[in-house]
């Protein structure tokens, strides 16, 4: 089990087709998550051929601007639950038909005014289905105004909006390795702006049955986002709890910030 979550504002840059080639050869994802592709369904279809994910499904942009694609291996048995402008759902066998389990790619809403559209949307998929579940990808918000650096403060009932639809939804946070943040952009003479918008929200359920699941941040060149790599490890290293008044506990480690070019909108 493994997969990959990446928002690059579009694939119409080879830098960035390489940068995604080279971290699926290096990780081996069975399922590859990408945002804001910015493509029609048939200008993915090189895409799919450079990575070697010809299985998948494709959410079509929205004039010039959106985009989704969830793709995978063609050994992997997938089955699209659905789908919309904001999320892929979809149900992955393994093992011969013995295990189940649910993965979700989710876009949270760019403009703040709507963010609360994706909450209803987050726990309206909340209700689908009891199978194991990881919702992954960019939700545009973050949690805890440590999760931001730079830039204006972050409005408390907003993030308290966010928190409570992740419980509602019966969700926690995975945590993470790496980079602190997960996209950054430069702001003139001010400095730099960073958040942690990309994350992996797992179901107890996942947690019970892929207890050594861990979310990487991997920083790329070509993207203002970090790429997420969600993969199994049989490290036994212990992660440091969030705040307690988290009410699923999440885990997470510190390292250095996210420190990629950003590219100009």
């Amino acid at each position: 089990m493994s997969a990959i979550s990446w928002n690059y504002r579009g694939l119409g840059n080879p830098l960035t087709v390489k940068a995604l080639q080279k971290v699926v050869l290096e990780k081996d994802p069975s399922l590859v998550f990408l945002m804001e592709t910015k493509f029609t369904v048939s200008e993915m279809d090189d895409i799919k051929r450079k990575i070697e994910r010809q299985q998948g499904l494709v959410v079509p942009r929205v004039r010039r601007a959106g985009g989704l694609a969830l793709l995978w291996r063609n050994s992997l048995q997938v089955d699209i639950f659905n789908y919309s402008p904001r999320h892929i759902d979809a149900i992955i066998t393994e093992e011969q038909g013995t295990k189940k389990w649910r993965f979700t790619g989710f876009y949270g809403h760019p403009k703040t005014g709507k963010r609360e559209e994706s909450w209803k949307l987050l726990e309206n998929l909340s209700h689908r289905s009891n199978l194991p579940w990881v919702c992954m990808g960019d939700y545009n918000e973050i949690m805890f105004a440590k999760e931001k650096e730079g830039g204006g403060v972050r409005p408390e009932g907003q993030m308290r909006i966010f928190r409570e639809a992740i419980n509602r939804s019966q969700l926690r946070d995975l945590g993470y390795e790496g980079s602190n943040f997960t996209w950054s952009r430069r702001l003139g003479s001010r400095g730099w702006i960073r958040e942690r918008l990309d994350r992996a929200l797992v179901s107890t359920n996942w947690a019970t049955t892929f207890p050594a699941t861990k979310v990487v941040h991997v920083s790329t060149s070509v993207s203002d986002h970090c790429i997420l790599v969600l993969k199994e490890s049989c490290s036994t290293r212990k992660q440091r709890k969030r705040s307690k008044v988290w009410r699923f506990e999440s885990m997470w480690l510190e390292d250095d910030k996210c420190n990629g070019v950003v590219l100009e909108a």
